[in-house]
């Protein structure tokens, strides 16, 4: 009997290669050692794969004469079947992808070579031996090497990677299945544990590489710790993790790495373990997770090579200019050499540096005969021969300085590190870049602060003045802390209007707003759930209080569980850190900007950013908010939380969103100034699929959606008292190229009830048949345009005039909704029933008549309407008389 294993816990690189060795010995059946990822057994639940999977339970090992070994060369990584090696009888044969991972397994044949996956080698062969595949099986050898070479962007992938996949794809693999199956979501047990992780994480730098090491404790197994290892190393941006996980007595490590001088498996297997350069892991026994980061920290310090001396990063001999030369003679140098940047030389000692920017703005003000003493950087830093490369990294990358001398004891110069030195260096280490550097708000201890009595007294009027005042008093009369948070303090360091003032209370806030309310007059609306009120005072103020606060998320998009907490842990569940800025309102010191998290530098260089980076995992609606101060202040996403968001979109997060909250945020960004951008930045991200799959938005989408901006706020200023609903008519202009199905998908994605949706389905089609109507043939007459347009609500019309093409269809629809649809006539419903005409369907239609009589101005007094009434109602009664057979009954 053939059999056919591979490792303990088995992936989908396991899984494809098994099926693809099935390929070559039909005859054999599978054994799975362990345990398959919950992946795997997701997909062999759904699809129903066929493969001949035999228990291993009871199974009779002495019937096997031929053990074939995929993904592993290791005899711990397959258990019993461990047994079988080196007996009399039975022979080994051994597929594997990891070449530098010493193996105990003694193989009658091996077939080892360094590729991204097990599965790209199992390619090769049945390509060698001409054996076709299916669809179905191209599919899951997809999925193998997708998994092992992380969609082959890991540095382990190998050009035969993308060899193998370009056959599979040509063989009908599915990457829609692909993209099904890897791109996963964490469930709560994983949330909470990737919270534990972030709460240890920990970072050391080891000869000139930064490791980062999580841990953390769980006390019943939890599957998939690797998704939650994967989703942690991206967030962070880590380019070494390591993360030991206890559970249910045994310590589970994990190791990623993304430098080639930390070798995953290398590290695993001083643990018992294997895998490959970038992503390894193992089990632990009998052994505490601080003993084992211990000799994990030894073994590191010895296997990582030293990081690089300024000595050995140098340039020697050097280019350079002296103090005497000129401008000009600087730039020639600068030009023969294609070099930025020079040292400036005197006697044997650098003593400044001239940059290709400051010539090139002295020679255009006319300064090329200048000398380079007067205007050279003359600030500069200098390092020794034994200085180390995080000192180098340090000056050259943080304190952007082009150029580093290195000097002798003596001072003399000894030699140059430029700028690409240093970045060849980290890219050559896998960007061995320090994380203080990518993430500097990733610890910040205490609040930045300032005093704005000065900006408070200049900048608000004396009715917020009065109201802050009574604020403070209520809040000290009850022993508490008052202050003024997010968007009203951001908007006042900005100097924008924002009078929408929220309070958070350290101590109870809907006892607060009780109190207030008692004292002040007005009243209260409390949540009690989420610890808030809002406050309904005279003078038609509205104020929302709430308790400080924290949050947790049991599971990604879930609505927050709230405790009572401090105003620092209150400002940290906020959305970005320019909305996580307060003012304390009493106590000692009043007035006083409270900024824990960088908002003020972030609000002075224009930056949205996250506060940690969790924050689109809590909640993905965020990521609409984001764009949505972006585009309102002209900022830019933070490039970390660019990423951060980037990740959200690719984990689906949106897509576990309620409509109703997706609907709310799409309402704020269409009563937006500058929405046509923010629609426009959504789409780069590919968020309008999350309302409907099909939902493309093109150049000629935003064009409409740019006509229909036009449209409403030419209604705003025609119309001060008319109220109109924003958001349907934007929605209108996106569903546009929807069909009617989908646009009712659409609706509906967005939690609108039956009845509604019908409604729009109907108007929007309505807008699509007269924009096309008005485009090819408008209406010769006024009569004619208004019953085209009679009924129409605001939104329709004013769609249908965004979509339009001719600007003279458009005035045509702005005549309408000037001046056509108030027309009515002159004399009234009651002044013609007094005249003879009974009440009833009939005198719905003759005040109908009349209306398009006045629209073609042909009844210019009240006389005149109530003879063409009589006259047109004795016709009508006539006729409805003839229509009835005769009879002289009305209904």
């Amino acid at each position: 009997m053939i059999v056919i294993t591979t490792h303990m816990n088995a992936d989908f690189d396991c899984l494809a290669s098994m099926m693809a060795a099935h390929k070559i010995y039909p005859d054999a059946v599978i054994l799975f050692p362990g345990s398959q990822e919950k992946n795997v057994r997701n997909f062999l639940e759904k699809t129903g794969f066929p493969l001949p999977v035999r228990r291993l339970k009871n199974f009779d090992l002495s019937k096997i004469k031929k053990l074939v070994v995929v993904d592993t060369p290791s005899k711990k990584r397959i258990g019993v079947l461990s047994s079988l090696c080196g007996k009399s009888g039975v022979e080994i044969e051994l597929y594997d992808h990891h070449p530098a991972e010493k193996s105990d397994i003694t193989p009658t044949y091996s077939r080892v070579e360094p590729r991204g996956a097990t599965s790209t080698l199992m390619v090769e062969i049945l390509r060698e031996r001409e054996i076709a595949l299916s669809p179905e099986e191209a599919t899951l050898l997809m999925l193998g090497i997708y998994e092992d070479t992380g969609s082959l962007t890991f540095s382990s992938t190998c050009a035969e990677d993308f060899r193998a996949a370009e056959y599979l794809l040509k063989s009908g693999a599915s990457l829609n299945i692909v993209s099904d199956f890897l791109l996963r979501n964490l469930n709560a047990e994983q949330v909470a544990v990737l919270h534990e992780l972030l709460g240890n994480l920990e970072f050391r730098t080891i000869n000139g590489v930064e490791i980062a090491i999580a841990y953390a404790k769980a006390e019943r197994y939890i599957g998939d710790i690797a998704e939650v290892v994967h989703t942690l190393k991206d967030m962070e941006n880590l380019s070494v993790l390591f993360v030991f996980m206890e559970m249910e007595g045994k310590v589970h490590f994990i190791a990623r790495s993304r430098v080639s001088a930390v070798d995953a498996s290398l590290v695993a297997a001083e643990f018992g373990g294997g895998g490959h350069s970038t992503a390894a892991s193992a089990t632990i026994q009998n052994r505490l997770i601080n003993r084992a980061k211990t000799t994990l920290l030894a073994m590191l310090q010895k296997a990582i090579p030293p990081a690089p001396t300024a000595e050995q990063l140098m340039v020697s001999p050097i280019v350079s200019v002296k103090t005497d030369k000129t401008i000009e003679e600087a730039e020639r140098v600068l030009t023969q050499f294609s070099f930025n940047a020079l040292p400036v030389i005197e006697k044997e000692k650098v003593v400044g540096l001239i940059t290709r920017q400051v010539i090139e703005k002295a020679i255009h003000h006319g300064l090329g005969k200048a000398k380079l003493f007067d205007y050279m950087q003359r600030e500069i830093i200098q390092v020794a021969r034994d200085s180390g490369y995080d000192i180098v990294k340090q000056i050259i990358i943080n304190k952007k300085q082009k150029l580093l001398p290195v000097i002798e004891s003596d001072g003399k110069v000894a030699g140059i590190i430029g700028r690409m030195d240093i970045i060849n260096t980290i890219y050559s280490d896998f960007l061995k870049t320090p994380s203080s550097m990518l993430h500097p708000h990733r610890k910040i201890s205490r609040a930045a602060s300032k005093n704005l009595t000065g900006v408070i007294r200049e900048r608000l009027p004396s009715k917020v003045h009065e109201l802050l005042k009574k604020i403070e008093e209520c809040a000290k009369d009850m022993g508490q802390t008052a202050y003024a948070v997010g968007g009203f303090v951001r908007d006042l360091l900005m100097r924008q209007k924002n009078l929408d003032i929220d309070i958070v209370i350290e101590g109870d806030g809907i006892e607060f707003a009780k109190r207030f309310v008692k004292k002040h007059g007005g009243r209260v609306k409390a949540h009690k759930k989420f610890k808030t009120a809002i406050m309904l005072l005279h003078g038609g103020w509205k104020i929302d209080v709430a308790t400080a606060r924290t949050e947790y998320y049991a599971e990604p998009a879930a609505l927050p569980v709230v405790e009572m907490s401090s105003i620092k842990n209150d400002l940290y569940r906020r959305d970005f850190t320019i909305n996580a800025l307060a003012i304390k309102l009493n106590g000692k010191a009043k007035n006083m900007l409270i900024d824990f998290f960088g908002g003020q530098q972030d609000l002075k260089e224009g930056t949205v950013r996250v506060l940690h980076n969790l924050s689109f995992v809590e909640d993905p609606t965020r990521i609409f908010r984001a764009i949505r101060f972006e585009e309102r202040f002209h900022f830019c996403l933070g490039s970390q939380t660019e990423n951060l968001l980037k990740l959200a979109v690719k984990k689906e997060l949106i897509g576990k969103v309620s409509g109703a909250r997706l609907f709310n945020e799409l309402q704020q960004i269409f009563m937006e100034e500058h929405l046509d951008r923010a629609t426009k930045r959504i789409a780069h991200f590919g968020l309008w699929q999350s309302i409907h799959e099909n939902l493309k938005y093109t150049e000629k989408t935003h064009s409409l959606i740019e006509n229909a901006k036009g449209a409403i706020q030419w209604h705003r200023l025609t119309f001060d008292d008319e109220k109109i609903r924003r958001w349907l008519v934007y929605l209108f202009c996106l569903s546009r190229e929807l069909s009617m199905e989908e646009a009712r998908e659409m609706f509906l994605r967005l939690d609108f009830n039956d009845a509604p949706t019908e409604k729009f389905i109907k108007a929007r089609g309505t807008v699509k048949h007269i924009a096309v109507r008005f485009d090819n043939h408008l209406p010769k007459s006024t009569v004619e345009v208004y019953e085209a347009l009679k009924g129409l609500e605001p939104e329709t019309l004013l769609t249908i005039m965004a979509a339009l093409k001719n600007s003279y269809g458009k005035r045509v629809i702005a005549d309408y909704m000037t001046r056509m649809r108030f027309v009515k006539p002159k004399v009234t419903g009651k002044e013609l029933m007094k005249a003879g005409i009974n009440e009833g369907p009939l005198l719905g239609k003759i005040i109908d008549v009349l209306i398009r009589e006045n629209l073609k101005h042909a009844l210019p007094t009240k006389k005149d309407e109530t003879a063409f009434a009589k006259r047109f109602y004795k016709v009508l009664k006539e006729n409805f008389h003839l229509a009835c057979g005769g009879s002289s009954r009305t209904r």
